[in-house]
This record gives structure tokens, sequence and C-alpha cells, in this order.
């Protein structure tokens, strides 16, 4: 028996010392053809570049408010132009048939008014001493505020009229029915109510609009001369005091994107700036791409430019957005100690109790040109193998 238990005791030595033999000319020839580095945790950022064009802070559009002619164009794109400066001159046969309609409309409106006012007040003496009943009295109200209501109406379209055109010397809002001479003279006197004059909304600079101001999608580059509709939007008031830039972002990076976030602006046409933004929109609906993956569309605002600045950088300009992305720590190791294996991701890692290399399945995270990010299975501190 004992002769046995010695034989059993001899074997499993042996085993152990022929194991620890091989094991430790297994790891040193591992560690001879390859490099075994400690892994640790290390601040991981990177940063996204996109490009775009220079545009506007905000736009407003201007439009042309009757069908007509441009008789003339008071400035040129480009130029910089006050609130209420004059921007277009434009002849409209439409517009003057309309004004005419709006003037008689007024005018009808305000006397259907007075005669209403007229009988409510009378019909208020009458019911104060009960000569009319409370349903009589009740009728006269409702029929003076509907005639005040059609009054202010008529009055609010005739005076967005009145603000296109330029007449003097006669006031459209004292006329009265009875005023027939006068109502005559001012329907087939006033050359100047077919001539409408269309002033900028706002101060800042002219620009061509872009297609998307459009309701139509169409755009005309407007001259003198040319024939234009209701509705065409003949130039956009663009404010440059500040930029905005519209990028477009891959599926995989618009989730690392949050609204406030600091953005810089380059450009090739401005070398000596580097412009401090922000993102102001993101769009959280993909678009289709012409490389068949999807893209959301992302806003891009500088709030300020100074005035060597606006010199510089004009609108239409080529720019690049670069965008830093930070993670905080990260366990990062070299790209060449991850390899596949059935179509998956390892690391080889060193056993910390056995001493032994052993093939770990991981999780891949963000990559550089040379590391990658390892979002599970490896600890700071591990070894692991890495191949000359």
């Amino acid at each position: 028996m004992m002769k046995q238990f010695l034989k059993i005791t001899a074997s499993i030595f042996v085993l152990c010392v022929f194991y620890g033999g091989f094991h430790h000319h297994y790891k040193k020839k591992i560690e001879k053809n390859n490099h075994v580095i400690t892994v640790a945790s290390h601040p991981f950022s990177r940063t996204l570049y996109y490009s775009g064009v220079v545009q506007p802070l905000k736009t407003v559009v201007v439009t042309a408010f009757s069908d007509g002619v441009i008789e003339n164009m008071a400035f040129h794109y480009g130029d910089v132009v006050k609130e209420g400066q004059l921007l277009f001159s434009i002849s409209s046969e439409k517009f003057q048939t309309d004004y005419k309609v709006a003037l008689m409309q007024y005018i009808k409106a305000k006397t259907d008014f007075v005669n209403n006012k007229s009988q409510m007040q009378e019909s208020e003496f009458l019911h104060k001493n009960q000569l009319i009943s409370d349903d009589d009295y009740k009728a006269k109200k409702i029929n003076y505020y509907n005639a005040q209501l059609v009054m202010i109406e008529a009055r609010d379209a005739l005076d967005r009229m009145m603000k296109q055109i330029d007449l003097r010397g006669t006031n459209m809002y004292d006329l009265n029915i009875e005023d027939v001479d006068k109502i005559s003279h001012v329907l087939h006197t006033e050359e100047n109510t077919g001539r409408l004059h269309l002033l900028s909304p706002v101060s800042g600079v002219v620009l061509l609009p872009n297609k998307d101001d459009s309701a139509d999608g169409e755009l005309k580059n407007v001259m003198q001369g040319d024939q234009v509709k209701q509705g065409d939007v003949l130039a956009v008031i663009g404010d440059t005091s500040g930029l905005k830039i519209h990028i477009n972002v891959s599926e995989f990076n618009i989730n690392q994107l949050k609204m406030g976030q600091k953005v810089e602006v380059t450009g090739a046409a401005f070398p000596n700036f580097t412009l401090e933004g922000e993102i102001t929109a993101i769009d959280r609906q993909g678009h289709s791409a012409q490389s068949g993956l999807p893209i959301f569309p992302v806003d891009v605002t500088v709030l300020h430019l100074s005035t060597a600045e606006q010199d510089v950088i004009h609108m239409g300009m080529s720019a690049k957005v670069a965008i830093l992305i930070e993670n905080g720590d990260q366990i990062i190791v070299p790209i060449q100690a991850v390899f596949q294996k059935n179509g998956q991701s390892y690391v080889k890692v060193e056993d910390k109790k056995t001493g032994a290399f052993r093939d770990v399945l991981v999780t891949t995270g963000q990559t550089t040109l040379d590391s990658v990010v390892i979002e599970s299975k490896i600890s700071a501190g591990e070894n692991i193998v890495l191949p000359h």
C-alpha cells in the first residue's frame, strides 16, 4: 500500500515538473517571439472633421408683394443695407387693381361700421327705456361688433398695401362713402399706386437666395426688367455679425455630439483666424446620402465675428469644422494586439494565477490609426501579448 502511494506521489511530481518546464518553455517562447506589455487606462479623445460653407447667422427673405416688372434695384448683392432702405421698385398693374379693391372694401366696411354704431347707440337708449326687447338689443350689439371686425380686417389689408407704395397728399383712412369726388380722384389720378417699393425689413447684407428660401425650389437671380410673380424670393438679408455652418454627420458619430458642444472653425480663405463656435442644432432624423449611409444634419454657430474677421470672412466661403470628442479614461491597446478568430476579436492575455497566456474574447470600441479601445474583458494592470 505504501509502495503504491509513493508511486502515485512520484508520478504527480514528475508531471508537475514536466508541466512547469513545458509552461516555462512555452512562456519563454511567447516572450521571445512577441512583446508582453501591461495594459493601462488613458484619457481617450479624437477629433472629427467636417466641411461646410459659411452662411449668415440668420436670414430674412424679401419677396415680391405682387406680380410685376422690376423697374429699379437700389443695391448690389453683397451690399450692407439698413432697415427700411429701398431695395426694389416694381411696376405692377395687378397691385394697382388690388389696391383699388382694398380701398373700396375699406370705405364700405367703414361706412357699415358707422351705421351699425349709430344703430347700437339708438338701441341702447330704447332698451334702457324698455322700448325694445333684450333680443333686439343683443342683435344690434352683435351687428355692431361684426361690423367692427370687418372694418379692422379691411383696414389691415389696406395698410399692408399702403406700405408698398408712395402716396402723398391724401389720407385714405379719412375718406368716407360721401366723398365720391375724392375717391374718384384717388382711383384715377394716383400714378404711384402701380409702383411698389420693397424696403429692407432688417439691417444686414443683401445676399442671393438659396433654394431652401424658395417655396417652389426655383430661384431667380433677378435683374432690372425681369418679370416677377407674387411670393417670388428676390433677395435675402443676412445677419453677418456671426456665422452658421451646416454639416452632415454619419450615423456612427451622431450620438457623440450634443447641443452646446464646442467646435473650432477654420478656412483656407481666412488662415489667420480660428473661430470658436458651438453646436446649435442636431437633426435626429437621418437623410439618405450618395454613399448609401444615413447622414444627420447638424448646425454649427459662431455667435460673434470681430470687425477684422467680418472684413475677411464672406458668405459662401468654404470652412472646416473640428469637433473634439472626449471619452474619459479608456482601456487602450495597440491595434496589432487584437486578432481575429472565427470572425470575432481576441487578445492574448496572461492569467494572473498560472502565468499562462490565453485567448480572451473582447469587445472593441473606437479605433485610431494605431490603437483601439477595449470595452470589456480586460482590466488595467493585465499583461497582454503584442506581436513583433
